[in-house]
């Protein structure tokens, strides 16, 4: 029996399908996935899904390269199914807010060589501070908008759990060092485009990854008011190989400074 055309194209443009391809490929590549996990929206008392919570870990190796823990890299991912033409805005880094949020995150340092291979500090000298896209009427209906209010609500909300990494439930003992990052996976570039914010420009295709900065205000699971500074990473399907690269050369700095503090 031949599956009928319609289910065929309903899979091929559904965003659940692509969230699924998503959630293989990190399984894929030794990350450990927890698929479509819920959580309390603080702000707004309601539960919400985030589509993924992936981990995985670097090893924290001390002298005679004895293992002494683990560095988990936890992503609250939102995964988006680019349809349409978006256009994003881009201006320089806050450099210092950057550097200010990679050494909250836990091992790094100030002044530091090792704190400079973090990606938010090597990576994206420029970032995304605005963004609209063409089938958007408001801003709660904006595409972007949901996926990064997605990514962002489920970090703050979830980034206090424990790890539940597999390899780190089974053992009672060692460090663990947890970074946390909300991640944008995008289906596609092919209809991204960039401009200036400070200056007139003409758009230009994005073609790499990039960042999104912002300052998010919330309120945390006490019901406190906060208001933090947030990068955001944006990341193609195609070039999940690559950040995982970039998110490497972080977490083997931060295991190196966490063996040695």
């Amino acid at each position: 029996m031949s599956t009928p055309a319609t289910v065929t194209s309903l899979i091929k443009g559904s965003g659940n399908n692509f969230h699924a391809k998503v959630a293989r490929w990190f399984r894929t590549n030794g990350w450990h996935a927890t698929i479509s996990p819920y959580y309390m929206d603080q702000t707004q008392g309601k539960a919400r899904e985030l589509d993924l919570v992936v981990e995985k870990l670097w090893p924290i190796r001390g002298h005679f390269n004895q293992h002494e823990g683990d560095v988990v890299v936890r992503l609250f991912v939102e995964c988006k199914y680019v349809a349409t033409e978006a256009v994003f805005w881009f201006a320089p880094k806050n450099a210092v807010a950057a550097k200010t949020l990679v050494c909250s995150l836990g091992p790094y340092r100030q002044d530091n060589t090792y704190t400079l291979q973090h990606h938010y500090i090597a990576k994206s000298p420029n970032v995304a501070k605005l963004f609209a896209s063409s089938n958007s009427k408001t801003q709660e209906t904006e595409p972007f908008y949901k996926a990064l209010n997605q990514a962002l609500n489920g970090t703050v909300s979830m980034r206090s759990k424990s790890p539940s990494h597999p390899s780190l439930t089974a053992r009672h003992h060692g460090k663990v060092i947890t970074l946390n990052y909300p991640v944008v996976v995008c289906s596609s570039f092919e209809k991204l485009y960039a401009v200036d914010f400070l200056e007139e420009s003409e758009p230009t295709a994005i073609q790499e990854n990039f960042q999104l900065e912002v300052q998010y205000a919330f309120h945390d699971r006490a019901g406190n008011q906060r208001d933090e500074y947030f990068l955001l990473d944006f990341v193609e399907f195609e070039k999940l190989t690559e950040f995982e690269a970039s998110i490497a050369e972080g977490a083997e700095a931060g295991a190196y400074l966490s063996a040695y503090s």
